[in-house]
Formats: C-alpha cells, sequence, structure tokens
C-alpha cells in the first residue's frame, strides 16, 4: 500500500496565458487612470467654483459656465479651461437704483443705470462718455481672485489623482 499522493501541474497553459493576462491588467489600469483624471477634473472644477463663490460671495451657477472640462485621456490628460474675464455686477446681488447710480450688495457704482437689455436679468450700464450713446455694462474683475483659488487647490491636485486612481484600480481589478 503506497503512502502519500503524487500531484502533477502542468504550468505550460498558464505561462501561455500570461502575456493575455498582463495585456488585460494593463487595459484595465489604462481605464482606472482614464477615470481617475477626469473625476480629479472635476474635483478641481467643483472646488475651486466652490471657493471662488464663497469669496466673491455670489452663487456658483455663472461661474461654473466658466470652468471646462478637456478631457484628452488618450494623451494621459485633462485640460481645465478657467474664464477670467470680468463678472457682470448683476450677479454680486441684486441692483438698486439710487440718486447717485445703483447699488449692488454692498458696493456702489456712481453713474451706472438698471436697464434689462432683452435679458431676464437687472443688467447695470454705464455711459462712456457724456453722449447718451455708446453705453458699457458695468464688471468686476475676478482673474487675481480666480487665479489665486485655482492655484490653491492645484496644489492639492496630484494627492487627489493617487487617491481616486487607488480606488478605480481597486474597482477594476476587483473580481466582478
Amino acid at each position: 500500500m503506497p503512502s502519500g499522493f503524487e500531484i502533477s501541474l502542468r504550468m505550460q497553459d498558464a505561462q501561455n496565458r500570461m502575456p493575455e493576462l498582463i495585456e488585460a491588467t494593463a487595459k484595465q489600469l489604462d481605464q482606472a487612470v482614464s477615470r481617475a483624471l477626469r473625476k480629479t477634473g472635476a474635483w478641481l472644477r467643483t472646488h475651486s467654483v466652490r471657493e471662488l463663490g464663497r469669496e466673491l460671495g455670489i452663487v456658483q451657477a455663472p461661474l461654473r459656465q466658466r470652468f471646462k472640462l478637456y478631457p484628452r485621456i488618450k494623451d494621459g490628460e485633462v485640460k481645465v479651461w478657467v474664464g477670467l474675464r470680468p463678472l457682470s455686477v448683476h450677479y454680486l446681488g441684486n441692483p438698486r437704483q439710487t440718486v447717485d447710480g445703483v447699488r449692488v450688495g454692498r458696493k456702489t457704482f456712481d453713474g451706472a443705470f438698471i436697464n434689462p437689455m432683452k435679458s431676464r436679468h437687472k443688467l447695470v450700464w454705464r455711459r462712456k462718455g457724456r453722449e447718451r450713446l455708446p453705453i458699457e455694462r458695468v464688471t468686476q474683475e475676478i482673474a487675481e481672485l480666480g487665479e489665486a483659488v485655482v492655484n490653491r487647490w492645484e496644489a492639492r491636485v496630484e494627492a487627489r489623482f493617487i487617491e481616486l486612481f487607488e480606488q478605480e484600480a481597486r474597482y477594476v481589478l476587483s473580481p466582478a
């Protein structure tokens, strides 16, 4: 009576499948990278808009449309475009006509007036010269503040990307 047992393993099939498995894993990791890139760009946009709105004391809607995401997954990057042109002052609060001009929030704009000009908003305008026309819309510069806010959040992007990549890699590599 023989004691013990014998196992014979054939590793040839597994070795033949190794390149296929490695290629599948590389594709899954590329998918995790692309998802993490998109989510990181959206995270940067969300937090930058939120902080900029808080610092300006306005709602986020007019700022959100100034932050655009352009995912370029094949290049391994996501471009975040930020529009920093001056913001029309009617977004700062409810414009009210005063004797001297228009008051919006805590700011007063001398010589300005309110006219909707085919818009649902009460737009604030100012004459360019002494004549009745031309007129220009009253705006507030946000470029300097916007750059500072984006730069503060940009410093945190790499750590957030790593965190999101780890989550996505665990998700795509986990057995279903």
